[in-house]
């Protein structure tokens, strides 16, 4: 994702408050003309001067004092809701399905729904269309109320749904937009970190193992731990390097599959390790973040068959399954016994396979292990997806 979006998302996040309280202006607007221009049309029950006096007053206040995006401490609900209660005895006191502030009525709908989350926005509109129900049925005030007209109703609520939900499900993808750029800005951040910190700490440990194990030489000496030291900062050096490249550089722009191809092109020329690759995702794409955790999954899984099984051959295949991305991993090395891993015995091992779980939960998918000793190891992933089939 390029930095302009990130631009973008920030204005959004700075003048969306203002989008309701524009909408309450014209709602008001419109509902103060209306009387205006046909006074005998309503029975109000206060008198439509000071109503309107009233109203203007809190709608100044609504808009020079608008809630802010997602917010969700105890004031701001508190808020939001007794501004759909003052909407609600508004319409109802005024005519319910034919008051002229029924279009005032939808504001609590749209804040909500820009706002905040799935909940109030359901509960603020149910609570519209529920009021305007009741001021036809069960009204106690002293107003002069029209029957119920079930084509007007129907269009009530199918103004309320669509305002209710369009917004929703735009900012529900925004938000989620947002929430990925911040990680990836959290990842660049911490890629910074740890090159400044622990990479430079290994670096140096690494230099100074050859240096000993030079001067070792120099004297004819071996020793087995030196060698070991040097194999083990070797591995450390890798694994902190290749961590640092996908820190650096992935985005989840829809390069998974790329992305995966350079990792086993990396392994078949550092380690000789004879990797297949067969990829169907049959008109499905993941989501960033999604996209992200897959990878780092794979190249786990990777690694452990790099580091641990002693394998000749490793088959991976991404396929669709039944609205799901598949990756299946499976080596022919020496394996492990699985069933210690579903029973919490594998994780000290080293295997990072609880790592690797817990990545495939946190973007809801299901991760699988079958292996036995001597007959090889199959990593299995799921992960949603979604259709980009037209």
């Amino acid at each position: 994702m390029k930095y302009h979006w990130r631009q973008y998302f920030s204005q959004w996040n700075r003048y969306i408050k203002y989008i309701p309280g524009v909408f309450r202006i014209v709602a008001f607007s419109v509902a103060a003309g209306y009387i205006y221009s046909n006074p005998q049309s309503y029975q109000l029950v206060i008198p439509s001067s000071i109503l309107l006096i009233a109203l203007g007053i809190y709608t100044a206040l609504r808009v020079v004092y608008p809630l802010h995006w997602y917010t969700s401490d105890k004031l701001s609900r508190s808020v939001l809701g007794a501004d759909t209660a003052i909407c609600i005895l508004l319409v109802v006191s005024t005519g319910g399905l034919y008051s002229p502030f029924l279009p005032y009525c939808l504001a609590p709908v749209l804040t909500a729904s820009l706002l905040t989350d799935r909940v109030p926005t359901v509960i603020i509109a149910s609570a519209s269309i529920g009021a305007v129900v009741a001021s036809h049925t069960i009204n106690p005030l002293p107003v002069t109320v029209l029957p119920l007209e079930p084509g007007l109703l129907l269009l009530y609520i199918f103004t309320v749904v669509l305002t209710a939900t369009l917004p929703y499900l735009i900012n529900i993808n925004l938000r989620e937009r947002m929430r990925f750029q911040d990680m990836l800005e959290e990842r660049q951040r911490l890629s910074r970190e740890i090159h400044d910190g622990a990479a430079q700490m290994i670096s140096g440990i690494r230099w100074q193992v050859q240096k000993l194990r030079k001067h070792l030489s120099e004297r004819h000496l071996e020793l087995d731990e030196a060698k070991q030291l040097e194999n083990l900062v070797e591995e450390a050096y890798r694994d902190t390097r290749e961590s640092l490249e996908v820190l650096r550089t992935y985005t989840g722009d829809g390069t998974f599959v790329p992305n995966l191809d350079a990792y086993i092109k990396h392994l078949k020329a550092e380690d000789k390790l004879d990797c297949s690759l067969e990829v169907d995702t049959g008109g499905f794409d993941l989501g960033p973040p999604v996209e992200l955790q897959l990878l780092r999954i794979c190249q786990e899984a990777l690694a452990n068959v790099r580091k641990h099984s002693r394998a000749h051959h490793v088959q991976i295949k991404v396929i669709p399954v039944n609205g799901h991305i598949k990756v299946t991993i499976s080596d022919d090395g020496c394996g492990f016994d699985a069933v210690a891993f579903y029973h919490d015995g594998v994780e000290a091992k080293g295997h990072g396979l609880a790592i690797m779980k817990e990545r495939a939960r946190s973007v809801g998918g299901q991760f699988r292990v079958i292996s036995m000793v001597g007959r090889g190891t199959e990593i299995q992933v799921e992960v949603p997806a979604k259709s980009i089939k037209g």
